[in-house]
């Protein structure tokens, strides 16, 4: 009796153990009970959180899984980019990367793209120089006189030195002998607020932004060679258009999603693939056609390639500013 006892028990046990294995990971991710948090490292209220918040709600709808935005902004990104880095690679905290995460990265602000591991690629947002509608110029050679006139007392906001805006308005600035006084602001809403009340003269913001202040910013001229998708602003000049077909700068945001380095692969596969369903739904794509995202969905190794081109095309923009700081 005792020896047939003894072999019930070490049956059980040999049923129960696996779950107790360090395999077990490869089945519980993610834990239903638990919220997945996108951190965005800039202000609510802007093109990237935007975003981020029309995906979660996709998110929502595709996996069951509760998910949520949380804004940190700072330090040109990297303040919440660091947040997501000194957190646990247990996939429930992923960062709202792109650009700004490059930028970031090559001037030491943060370890940024070295620390993080890639789920996918999403979507770009050309970027528009714009000026409140009360302002005096109608185009980019008209701000460009007034600058010349005075210069280092127009002031150039961008959205944070740490993004690709920072970038696009010092490589702006470089390109037309420094006239303008190029400022930083805590990301997209802080500069949009800046322009609006009057404190900034100038802003260089994603095309959605811009669309979403229609009524109050005047833009002069779309970086990069082709006219925005969105109807209202289709007439906007392009850059060469505006009188400078010579000048190559970043001409939009793209905006992703990593995590820390040291995530399981399971885990990583199954946000990658549920991001994949979020970004195809019909509330997502109608998302980005109102707003003239161009489309980029890459998911992981597929997006680490991708990602390591636009880091390439960074480098030099980055060096020929000075703000290349990344050992």
């Amino acid at each position: 009796m005792k020896k047939i006892g003894l072999i019930i028990l070490c049956a059980v046990f040999i049923i129960i153990s696996p779950v107790f294995a360090g395999g077990s990971s490869e089945t519980s991710f993610p834990d239903p009970e638990k919220t997945i948090t996108i951190v965005v490292p800039h202000s609510a209220g802007g093109s990237t959180d935007r975003i981020f918040r029309a995906l979660i709600e996709e998110l929502k709808k595709t996996t069951g899984q509760n998910f949520i935005v949380t804004n940190i902004p700072g330090a040109g990104s990297a303040t919440g980019t660091n947040e997501v880095i000194n957190g646990t690679a247990d996939g429930y905290t992923l960062l709202g990367a792109g650009t700004h995460t490059t930028a970031a990265t090559m001037q030491g602000l943060t370890e940024g793209y070295k620390a993080l591991d890639h789920i996918a690629a999403l979507n770009w947002d050309p970027f528009i120089i714009a000026v409140r509608t009360d302002k005096p110029w109608k185009t980019l050679k008209e701000l460009e006189a007034a600058a010349k006139a005075n210069p280092g007392k127009i002031s150039f906001g961008n959205a944070g030195m740490g993004g690709a805006t920072g970038v696009a308005s010092v490589g702006i600035n470089l390109a037309l002998n420094k006239i303008f006084n190029v400022t930083p602001f805590n990301g997209g809403a802080d500069l949009i607020a800046s322009v609006l009340g009057g404190h900034c003269d100038v802003g260089i913001f994603s095309q959605s932004e811009v669309k979403a202040n229609k009524d109050s910013l005047r833009p002069l001229a779309i970086l990069g060679e082709k006219h925005s998708t969105i109807p209202e602003l289709a007439q906007v000049p392009t850059i060469s258009e505006a009188g400078y077909p010579g000048v190559s700068i970043p001409g939009g945001s793209f905006r992703s999603l990593m995590v820390k380095k040291g995530t399981p692969d399971n885990v990583k596969k199954w946000l990658a693939e549920a991001v994949e369903k979020a970004f195809y739904s019909d509330g997502f794509q109608k998302f980005m056609k109102a707003n003239g995202f161009i489309q980029a969905f890459h998911k992981l190794d597929d997006f680490a390639a991708y990602d390591a081109g636009i880091i390439a095309d960074y480098e030099p923009i980055l060096k020929e500013a000075g703000l290349y700081k990344m050992k």
